[in-house]
């Protein structure tokens, strides 16, 4: 039985360790590409910012050159005045040329306007010397009119009464009055400059934004005209953070235009309180991370599926080969047309409970049966009959011995069952229950005619004792037990 055990052990083993190969391989392949998934999404999220940090600061040195331009031409116009202080600019030809220079220099990006303490605005070139609009509600114009000479203020963007288009206005009062103009603004057309942010932005759902350090919006780009000049979200913009580091990224995981996750570079301008947002949805940004993402779950998927198959098959495999080789085993020791114990495993269970017994001090039982006249069954009614015979009672003995004992066929029609740790009492009475249930059983023909077929059986009965020196010893008492029950008229037990 050791042999046995120890080839079971060995099937069991193989089938353990192609599982475990097969569970640690795809194991290690989805934990490598969990860590690959959360490694690779930073580094996606961290170049989309980088890249965001350095287009901001690209849209920044744009800006501060627009405002810079806005500037000088300011400052020129203003020196113009002052070199000319007998013209009246609104109908000066030459200061006309010299606007129109400056608006062609810059595609109409930038134009120069006028207007006196009042708030009446003039235009250039203008046929007549009347005001165009007054702005004195405007915001830019409240905030330079009292303030000090030369404070260049940066206005929140209005629609003009007069074009009916987004301004952003530059305004700065002058150091001196001339002929009642007392504020230049520098307009700038915010069409042309959401247009110039539009080309740049990360397409489809970035943004190119020019806010105000408390948080109020200037320009956007894709438009958004309900949010112009509102104040959103000073914490959006981390305020601290781009006061002291001028150029950078970030990531908001909502938005306060929109509601999205987004990547958020950001640049401020050089003595300016003005800061240039960029973003990126976060969506945008990792979709071709997911799309690879999903590409490679497929193909782990299909790994996994094929290693559950391979492993699965070759388990299969395993196990077939387990039992194809249990069964040979069975057949090594069965008895084919009964199966119970063939003489040869019959003869290794007896020697083992022999010595079990042996060791423990306990006793040792075994019946040696054959069956009476069992010539003329097969005389009789042939031997296929006779074969049905012997299956019939080997299905006896099995049904009525305990679990523990043993039923082997010893050769023709004789059998023997190994009672361990039974007395003669106890044996005594396995036998007879055993006689008496073959004497009542009525087996049929083998060819299922409705004819059945009666037998009984002659029982031989040895108990071990402590001068038995191997199984076969008792085995000889059982068979000498038999042939006195022969002797005695048959279907009966009888110890020796």
């Amino acid at each position: 039985m050791l042999p046995e055990l120890l080839r079971k052990a060995d099937d069991h083993r193989a089938v353990r360790n192609v599982t475990r190969l097969t569970t640690l391989f795809v194991a290690s392949l989805w934990v490598f590409f969990a860590y690959w998934a959360v490694s690779s999404r930073q580094e996606t999220i961290s170049a989309a910012g980088n890249g965001l940090s350095q287009m901001a600061h690209a849209v920044e040195q744009y800006s501060t050159n627009l405002f810079k331009m806005a500037e000088i031409f300011q400052v020129t116009a203003e020196r113009w005045l002052e070199a000319n202080s007998s013209n009246d600019p609104r109908t000066d030809a030459g200061f006309v040329a010299l606007v129109e220079d400056f608006r062609n220099r810059t595609n109409n990006l930038i134009d120069i306007r006028m207007a006196n303490a009042n708030g009446d605005l003039y235009y250039f070139p203008n046929d007549q010397t009347q005001p165009r609009d007054n702005v004195a509600d405007r915001e830019y114009f409240k905030a330079v009119i009292d303030a000090a000479p030369g404070l260049r203020h940066i206005g929140i963007p209005v629609v003009s009464r007069v074009s009916g288009q987004w301004r952003l206005p530059v305004t700065v009062r002058m150091k001196q009055s001339h002929r009642g103009l007392e504020v230049i603004n520098a307009s700038v057309d915010l069409g042309v400059l959401i247009s110039a942010f539009e080309s740049e932005r990360s397409k489809p759902n970035g943004t190119i934004g020019l806010w105000k350090t408390d948080g109020t919006l200037l320009v956007r780009a894709p438009a958004v005209d309900a949010l112009v000049g509102k104040k959103m979200a000073e914490n959006w913009l981390e305020l601290e953070r781009i006061r002291t580091r001028p150029a950078s990224w970030l990531l908001s995981e909502t938005s306060p235009v929109d509601g999205e996750a987004r990547l958020v570079g950001h640049a401020r301008l050089k003595d300016s309180p003005l800061v240039v947002v960029v973003t990126a949805t976060l969506a945008d940004t990792l979709d071709s991370y997911y799309r690879q993402l999903l590409r490679i779950f497929v193909v782990l998927v299909l790994v996994t599926f094929g290693g559950g198959v391979f492993s699965a098959r070759l388990v299969r495999a395993l196990r077939a080969q387990e039992r194809h080789a249990a069964e040979l085993q069975r057949l090594a020791r069965t008895d084919p047309l009964t199966g119970v114990f063939n003489r040869r495993q019959f003869f290794e269970a007896g020697q083992q409970e022999f010595s079990r017994a042996r060791r423990y001090g306990n006793t040792l039982s075994l019946l040696m049966l054959d069956i009476d006249h069992f010539k003329v069954v097969n005389d009789t009614w042939g031997h296929p009959t006779g074969d049905r015979v012997l299956q019939a009672l080997a299905e006896i003995m099995s049904s009525i011995v305990r679990g523990q004992d043993c039923v082997g066929r010893l050769g023709g029609e004789e059998f023997a069952v190994i009672l361990p740790e039974t007395e003669l009492s106890g044996a005594l009475i396995s036998a007879e229950r055993l006689r008496a249930a073959v004497a009542q059983s009525a087996i049929a023909f083998a060819s299922d005619d409705g004819k059945v077929v009666r037998i009984t059986v002659s029982i031989g009965i040895a108990v071990s004792t402590a001068d038995d020196v191997s199984f076969e010893a008792v085995l000889a008492r059982a068979d000498k037990g038999l042939y006195a029950a022969k002797e005695s008229g048959r279907n009966r037990a009888v110890a020796s």
